[in-house]
């Protein structure tokens, strides 16, 4: 009889746990609480206009990528018209000048060198690491002996490559753009991640991914992506239940055992997988009662990924004139529903026929928003709706003075507050990525399994930092091969049809 494993959380680490599962013939499992898969990677409709609440690219959309395997084995892209952008992104600096990042990563330090030719040379040594990193392909599974001497190799070859690992792990956009004798230049690199700790090599990764096409959008976006994969999933036999909220992770002389649901039932298991919010796993479903000293440490002292608010714009008109992605930075910080908004991103999705009805675009604006004033306003259910309406207005006042005559044409608007992200995904605080990115994080590995707890494993989010969704999907393969090696077993995979 096969052994089972129940799996809590349908999101994509979550997906990807019961495919592999399937693939190696475990019984699998999956209890989510909301009513859709996806978790966090996930998108919503309003009157025929498709929100996205995720997706920027997807790393791995192209098979010149290593994670394309994975895609391609949770029948991620399967059907899917990958949409490649020739200008990724525009920044409208605080100071005036606007900047448009092509994707070909050497256009667009051509005019990166035009906007700042007194920093050439290190805009030059930026280049040459781009196409380093391009050329540095990090297999899925662990790295032969071979594999390993030949990436180091290709790092000491590499001496302005070198410089990006100082001090344990990076160089942050911060230190970077301290170097530039450009200030305006520096002010643009900082748009790119508007994090001043975040590494400058993952700033890199990303226009090194861009400019060789493995970072692309997959037609339908978000909510279609998790779809395919919830479809793989089921095509293998695996069983999901939906509005099904895990209370409890049963444990048994020191194992788990099962979980039981908020309607009160048990359902038993050989081994519990939770690809749900770390916090309420280990404090909630289990109590506590399974910690050590540094894990106690990540949950009190590791900054949390600042919430998003996102408000959401169903136009009706083409506008093939507005980029993809739109940073703006603003010369004087606006209030916008209870938090200080230094710059906001402006998301076009009229590239893709599927997000909107024909000769219509759905429109997105991102902020930082402060989980505590939403927490405390969403207790009066009047005040909160009210809030809600004033921070659409607000949004589409300034849209209008950035686009004049938009406002016209909105006959759909959406709001999503941190309050949206927790009821949905479950995560703290909204944290919409767990643990906020930074040189610290970067390099930790966070454990997977708990103190005195056996035939259980945590995966997602909230054990891998930097958690985009190939890591998590990643996540979940690694999962299973780990139980395969336990059970003596051979990890075997395949592709979709």
């Amino acid at each position: 009889m096969a052994r089972k494993i129940v799996i809590i959380g349908g999101g994509i680490a979550g997906l990807s746990a019961g495919c592999y599962g399937r693939m190696n013939g475990y019984e699998t499992e999956i209890f989510e609480m909301h009513t859709v898969p996806g978790g966090v990677c996930t998108g919503w409709t309003r009157n025929g206009y498709t929100f996205d609440g995720c997706l920027h690219w997807l790393t791995g959309s192209s098979p010149s990528s290593p994670y394309h395997a994975i895609w391609a084995e949770l029948g991620a892209l399967t059907g899917k018209r990958i949409i490649n952008h020739e200008v990724f992104a525009e920044y409208v600096t605080a100071s005036g000048p606007r900047v448009k990042q092509e994707s070909d990563a050497n256009r667009f330090i051509d005019s990166l060198i035009a906007l700042g030719p007194q920093d050439t040379d290190i805009l030059e040594q930026m280049r040459a690491d781009v196409k380093l990193l391009g050329s540095m392909k990090r297999p899925l599974d662990a790295p032969t002996k071979k594999s390993r001497l030949a990436m180091l190799f290709k790092m000491r070859k590499a001496r302005p490559f070198i410089d990006l690992f100082k001090r344990n792990g990076s160089l942050s956009i911060e230190e970077f753009t301290a170097r530039l004798k450009s200030p305006t230049l520096a002010e643009v690199l900082k748009l790119i991640v508007p994090f001043d700790d975040f590494p400058m090599i993952s700033v890199l990764s990303l226009l090194s991914m861009l400019h060789a096409r493995e970072a692309g959008w997959p037609e339908g976006g978000s909510l279609a992506l998790a779809r395919s994969i919830e479809k793989r999933y089921r095509d293998l036999g695996g069983t999901i239940h939906y509005a099904a909220r895990v209370t409890e992770i049963v444990v048994r002389s020191g194992a788990a055992s099962g979980v039981r649901l908020e309607d009160g039932s048990v359902h038993k298991a050989d081994e519990v997988i939770s690809a749900a919010d770390g916090r309420t796993t280990i404090f909630g479903m289990l109590g506590g009662k399974y910690l050590n000293a540094a894990i106690r440490g990540y949950y009190e002292t590791l900054p949390l990924y600042t919430p998003f608010m996102q408000v959401s714009f169903g136009v009706k008109r083409a506008m093939p004139n507005l980029p993809r992605l739109t940073t703006f930075a603003f010369a004087k910080p606006i209030a916008v529903g209870g938090a200080t908004a230094q710059w906001a991103f402006l998301n076009n999705f009229g590239f893709d026929p599927l997000m909107a009805p024909a000769g219509s675009t759905a429109v997105t604006v991102n902020f930082w928003a402060s989980y505590d004033y939403w927490q405390k306003l969403s207790q009066d259910r009047a005040a909160y709706l009210a809030e809600k309406q004033h921070v659409a207005a607000d949004v589409l006042t300034w849209l209008e003075s950035v686009y004049p005559g938009i406002a016209a044409d909105v006959e759909v608007t959406d709001v999503a507050t941190p309050i949206t992200t927790e009821r949905y995904t479950g995560n703290y605080r909204a944290s919409y990525e767990g643990w906020r990115p930074s040189l610290k994080t970067m390099r930790m590995k966070l454990p997977t399994t708990l103190p005195g707890l056996r035939a259980f494993t945590m995966i997602g989010q909230w054990t891998t930092t930097f958690a985009g969704l190939p890591t998590v999907a990643h996540d979940g393969r690694r999962a299973i091969q780990k139980l395969c090696r336990q059970d003596g077993r051979p990890f075997v995979t395949s592709v979709a049809e």
